[in-house]
């Protein structure tokens, strides 16, 4: 199936999506360095805490906002005060002196909007979409995001530091794009969905918390799920301030962003084209060498990378970071689904999203924790995030094995 042959609604959020994603990876991916480089390492840490809790409760609201008033509704409001805020940071960053109140302010309602905007798209897209051609679906959105990320942040690596204002202020404009195409051209079919289904469906009952966590395999893939995301977010916050500051120093031919910028385009390179093989090498082997290799594999590239600062070395930890993800994922995607009960599937999926936020929280910590903490140090929490993981999916794997 070509693009064309999809549904109206889905092709034009494939386009918006890139549009999106590259607006978006040429600020977003720089702005813990550009905080911490305003108002200091302890407030920046604080800040994005801030920030990471008010995302929460924005993916709360916004998905019952999605299903109360319709996902286009959501979108186009979202997306609007998203454009907002970008407004606001880059007049606000245009002054002389620094109003960091204004752009924190800016920031998080952009946060909050966009967290809130998430369970609408995904929603869009079930709603218009089959079981056949849904996996299809998603293999074209995962492509189209890495390129766009890769040509984003490759751009925002070149010009955010010398021009941030005028690139806020063109990711305002692609947000008033996006929300004027929405508005246009996508029809939300939600409504009439809910309208035949209403007199069918039985009315939900509450679901327990407790219920949920007394199953040792979820807790176990909480843990596990927040204990990734503490390690792959060192990347936007820790290792990036890391890299920053030590190509400051003038003993590379380049600046800390374009390292950055340079690294991730690796990294969506590799896993871009590499999607055929590695797939092609998870079915040869089975589910635990797949899932364990590639964890061992990723822990080990990000270890690395906190060890060294030249170049082609980031750039071989990289690799190894990009091969880890395309054999890891895949199949803990898979345990996932088949480890969640069908009945309560978004409950849980919602959890697991918050644990990791909760993980990209704790990765914050450690930029204040730099502060205190030598590079060395940090190496060795690295290492130990890494055996965590380790016995951690080793326990869920064991689990899946004995539930069948």
């Amino acid at each position: 199936m070509g693009f064309l042959m999809f549904n109206q609604t889905i092709r034009v959020r494939m386009l918006l999506k890139f549009l999106s994603v590259f607006a978006h990876t040429m600020v977003l991916p720089y702005t813990v360095i550009y905080f911490s480089g305003k108002v200091g390492l302890s407030i920046t840490t604080t800040l994005i805490l801030i920030i990471a809790l008010i995302s929460m409760v924005g993916y709360a609201i916004g998905g019952k906002a999605t299903d109360r008033i319709g996902r286009k509704k959501v979108i186009i409001i979202s997306e609007v005060v998203t454009a907002i805020g970008f407004v606001i940071i880059s007049y606000f960053n245009s002054l002389d002196q620094f109003q960091v109140i204004p752009i924190f302010i800016a920031f998080s309602l952009i946060y909050f909007f966009e967290s809130a905007a998430n369970p609408a798209y995904g929603a869009l897209i079930i709603d218009v979409s089959t079981e056949d051609n849904r996996k299809l679906i998603y293999t074209y959105f995962m492509w189209i995001s890495y390129v766009a990320f890769a040509v984003g942040s490759l751009v925002g690596a070149y010009f955010f530091e010398l021009h941030a204002t005028t690139l806020f202020l063109l990711v305002a404009i692609v947000g008033l794009i996006s929300a004027s195409c929405t508005y246009h051209f996508i029809v939300d079919t939600y409504k009439v969905t809910i309208a035949e289904k209403e007199s069918k469906v039985p009315e939900a009952k509450p679901i327990s918390i407790s219920n949920l966590f007394s199953s040792r395999l979820f807790l176990l893939l909480c843990i596990g799920t927040m204990l990734i995301s503490t390690l792959v977010e060192q990347f936007p916050n820790y290792l990036s301030i890391r890299l920053v500051s030590r190509y400051e120093e003038g003993e590379f031919n380049m600046t800390g962003y374009e390292m950055i910028g340079y690294l991730n385009l690796e990294n969506t390179v590799i896993v871009a084209f590499g999607v055929v093989v590695s797939m092609k090498i998870v079915k040869r082997v089975s589910e635990k060498k797949s899932l364990l290799i590639g964890l061992i594999i990723l822990g080990a590239g990000y270890i690395y990378i906190s060890y060294v600062i030249q170049p082609i070395l980031l750039m071989v930890g990289m690799l190894f970071i990009a091969i880890g993800e395309l054999l890891y994922m895949p199949t803990l995607q898979s345990i996932v689904a088949k480890s969640i009960p069908e009945e309560t599937r978004g409950t849980h999926l919602s959890i697991l999203g918050l644990m990791s936020v909760i993980g990209g929280m704790i990765a914050s910590l450690f930029i204040w924790g730099m502060q205190f903490i030598p590079e060395n140090g940090i190496t060795l929490i690295f290492i130990v995030l890494g055996i965590l993981i380790l016995f951690i999916y080793t326990g869920v794997y064991k689990l899946t094995q004995f539930d069948r």
